[in-house]
């Protein structure tokens, strides 16, 4: 597989989490594609030096740590052009999604992965800009939770809208490549979709309802707080879900234990997170939705993979997941190559690790859908 980058700017649309509120939105794409490698081509770092801060956020020890894509390679001459995949993180950049990425690669797809600008810890530009987090990107998920849920809430949604249209605009530039880009010419957009994690998933859904050229979407684990996840999106969809046993704890235990602020906080957050999924799950034509035993909402990255320092964070994150790394990345795999290549996954379901490691999403009751929703009618 190759690996490269594009830094775009768009121009008309001003960024909301820069210290100037005149400056424009600029965005870095990593781009993995079908490569036709020469036997000397090096592997590319698996983050470049000057992204490191990323990976160090999480207590990473990625120096001298390589990826299974090299830079820049020629684009494999088997096909013509190759289907387009627009992959969406949160909180960090795309390049802690390289399993997926390369995996998709590997099967004949080109992967634009939007690093999107302020939410990750360090964003480097070509010509040696860099840009540091801004809380605000990400509406403050990654640190304490405080004040109105209503109003933090907003803020997730703008911040989701926002990310889709970032989305919306490495879509405009794919299909407008400059003449003597490699890519020109190689990308099938026809057959154009989206996948995210976390805010990612909920801005791939919500991109995918809104865009006429998203062809089919994926939700690895997002919770769905714009538009989406009220109307739903009448499109192919896929979710792969965690388990989330928080959500099995009362109000007043979650509080205690640190999850919400307060108990309102905690069942609004619990009514959109399963409200959004089963309404995607009832409207998407078809839709697909998956819990993985065992799996939380790491998971979905590459770390599980990757050394951790003694004193990383991930390491109590990664405490509570039970599925093997591996087994996790075969589950995925499977059923994403399945889901963009056919629109179906009964096949791929029938798979023995599929098969044993996942189930349905669960229903909740009609009495707790109601209450819940009462509540989280902000």
């Amino acid at each position: 597989m190759g690996r490269t980058s594009r830094d775009w700017t768009d121009t008309p649309r001003k960024d909301p989490y820069a210290a100037d509120p005149s400056e424009p939105r600029s965005l870095v794409a990593w781009i993995w594609y079908p490569c036709d490698r020469t036997p000397d081509a090096p592997a590319a770092d698996y983050l470049p030096p000057a992204w490191r801060a990323a990976g160090d956020m999480l207590g990473l020890r990625t120096e001298g740590l390589l990826a299974n894509s090299t830079d820049c390679g020629p684009v494999a001459a088997a096909r013509a052009a190759y289907p387009v995949v627009l992959l969406s993180p949160s909180g960090f950049p795309p390049l802690l999604l390289s399993a997926i990425a390369e995996d998709l690669a590997s099967h004949g797809y080109v992967v634009g992965g939007v690093n999107h600008t302020y939410e990750t810890a360090v964003t480097v530009f070509a010509d040696g800009r860099t840009v540091p987090m801004n809380p605000a990107a990400t509406a403050g998920a990654l640190g304490p939770q405080s004040g109105s849920y209503r109003e933090v809430f907003a803020q997730r949604t703008n911040v989701c809208r926002y990310k889709a249209a970032d989305l919306a605009f490495v879509a405009d530039r794919l299909a407008d490549l400059d003449a003597d880009d490699p890519l020109t010419g190689r990308l099938d957009l026809s057959r154009l979709t989206a996948i995210g994690h976390s805010f990612g998933g909920a801005a791939a859904l919500q991109w995918c309802r809104d865009d006429p050229r998203c062809t089919a979407a994926v939700n690895l684990d997002g919770a769905l707080w714009s538009e989406v996840g009220r109307s739903g999106l009448a499109r192919p969809v896929l979710q792969l879900l965690a388990q989330h046993p928080e959500f099995e704890a009362t109000p007043d235990e979650a509080v205690k234990a640190g999850m919400a602020p307060d108990p309102d906080w905690f069942t609004a957050e619990k009514a959109i997170t399963f409200g959004g999924w089963e309404t995607v799950d009832r409207t998407g034509r078809p839709a697909y939705s998956l819990q993985i035993n065992g799996a939380t909402h790491m998971s979905f990255m590459d770390v599980p993979f990757l050394p951790l320092g003694d004193d990383s964070p991930a390491r109590g994150l990664l405490a509570a997941t039970a599925i093997d790394p591996a087994r996790m990345r075969e589950i995925m795999t499977t059923l994403l190559v399945a889901f963009l290549t056919t629109g179906d996954i009964a096949e791929a379901s029938a798979s023995e690790a599929v098969r044993t490691t996942t189930e349905q999403l669960p229903a909740r009751t009609r009495t707790e859908l109601s209450t819940a929703n009462r509540i989280a009618c902000w």
